[in-house]
């Protein structure tokens, strides 16, 4: 059914019962299969017509044509003339017309979320316009003070990195997070975006002291997980349930669309947890569908968002990342990569790129990352600078406007 969207014939299941085999095995054999190939060019009409990957329910359209013999252009004229495919046309020129943005490839999962929603057009329109996106920060709970400077345990934010202005803290310190989450209201950030390590015990608890501090604030919280690159979708899975377990009954966490965000940094979704809404973060040369350089389909997935971009930036699933500059010389990796602040105008740019662009979400990277120095919190090399920035622009966001700041 997977590779074939058919259960086996006698003589299949006599085949392979007759010898032992994995169902890695079988797939491998499937899948070269000239059927396979043929239910493959079916299967790629639904991505590009509906948006979407074929489910279960499609399977019996598919076999018909595959046992009809029909060609692949023919198939997909008799697809865009379905209910579905009409809808979905119907919906992405209200999101050209409404937005002036075309959601195809980009924005797959925003598109058929209103696709599949019970609204007319005319209140998809209103409701779009009456959109106003969130605006999040990522924020860093790891800095330790150690005996050869300041760091994470594992590297030491360079020499010559800006210093914060409320001094070099250890990010357990409960009167620097309380000022923290100070600077974040007055800056009209709606969500901090909290990067714990999967491994480390310490980012949780200061993770944990994060989100209680919250209570009486009206900012929110949700987790993304690091450190899980390489592991296991059982392994990630685990790692899934132990945020929604510890975390996502607060009632300072964020829920979007109707559940509980948790993010994963560069690790790909090849999960699902119940109750939970899943994202994939990471960063990329390249996001577009076809080219990206992140999945190895080059796919851009409908759970992928960007960690950050440079200028232009594009929007992704509903997601658009704000930077205000970025240099990784003083880290010893073998690409150093470098985006100058301008004094600002950098920001400035990503900024009213972001708000032209109508998003669900604005995510700044970051409050204090100061290894990439991409950090917007209060420090003696801007003062309060970008505090002042982004809460002119978070205004501009909330109130559906854009302008000079």
């Amino acid at each position: 059914m997977e590779v074939l969207c058919r259960p086996p014939s006698d003589a299949d299941t006599v085949d392979w019962d007759s010898r032992p085999f994995e169902k890695t095995a079988l797939a491998q054999q499937l899948d070269s299969s000239e059927e396979a190939a043929r239910v493959r060019q079916f299967r790629n009409l639904y991505v590009a017509s509906l948006r979407r990957d074929p489910t279960g329910g499609d399977c019996p359209q598919i076999r018909e044509w595959v046992e009809r013999g029909a060609s692949v252009d023919g198939a997909s004229r008799e697809l865009s003339g379905f209910p579905e495919a009409r809808r979905v046309a119907a919906v992405r020129r209200t999101f050209i017309d409404t937005l002036g943005r075309d959601p195809r490839e980009w924005d797959d999962a925003g598109l058929r979320r209103w696709v599949d929603s019970p609204f007319a057009l005319a209140e998809i329109r209103g409701r779009l316009l009456a959109q106003r996106p969130l605006v999040g920060v990522h924020y860093f709970a790891w800095y330790r003070l150690e005996h050869n400077g300041w760091g994470n345990g594992l590297t030491t934010v360079p020499r010559d990195a800006p210093i914060p202005a409320v001094g070099r803290y250890d990010s357990s310190d409960t009167d620097v997070i309380a000022t923290q989450i100070r600077q974040m209201e007055e800056a009209g950030v709606d969500v901090a975006i909290v990067h714990v390590i999967a491994g480390d015990a310490r980012t949780w608890t200061n993770a944990r002291t994060f989100v209680d501090r919250l209570s009486g604030h009206r900012l929110r919280a949700a987790v993304v997980l690091d450190g899980l690159y390489a592991d296991d979708a059982a392994t990630k899975r685990t790692w899934v349930e132990k945020v929604k377990a510890e975390f996502s009954g607060d009632s300072h966490y964020l829920q979007y669309h109707g559940g509980p965000l948790i993010m994963l940094y560069s690790a790909p979704l090849n999960f699902d947890v119940p109750g939970v809404v899943l994202r994939n973060v990471y960063w990329t040369d390249v996001y577009d569908s076809g080219r990206n350089t992140f999945n190895p389909s080059h796919r851009l997935e409908p759970r992928d968002w960007p960690f950050w971009a440079g200028h232009p930036q594009p929007l992704v699933n509903g997601m658009v990342p704000v930077l205000p500059g970025y240099t990784d010389a003083a880290l010893g990796r073998s690409r150093t990569m470098v985006l100058p602040r301008r004094d600002s105008e950098l920001y400035r740019a990503q900024w009213d790129r972001a708000l032209a662009l109508h998003p669900e979400m604005i995510f700044i990277y970051s409050w204090n990352e100061y290894f990439e120095q991409t950090a917007i919190e209060p420090t003696d090399a801007w003062g309060d600078r970008y505090l002042a920035m982004t809460a002119c622009y978070a205004a501009h966001a909330h109130r559906g406007t854009s302008g000079n700041c």
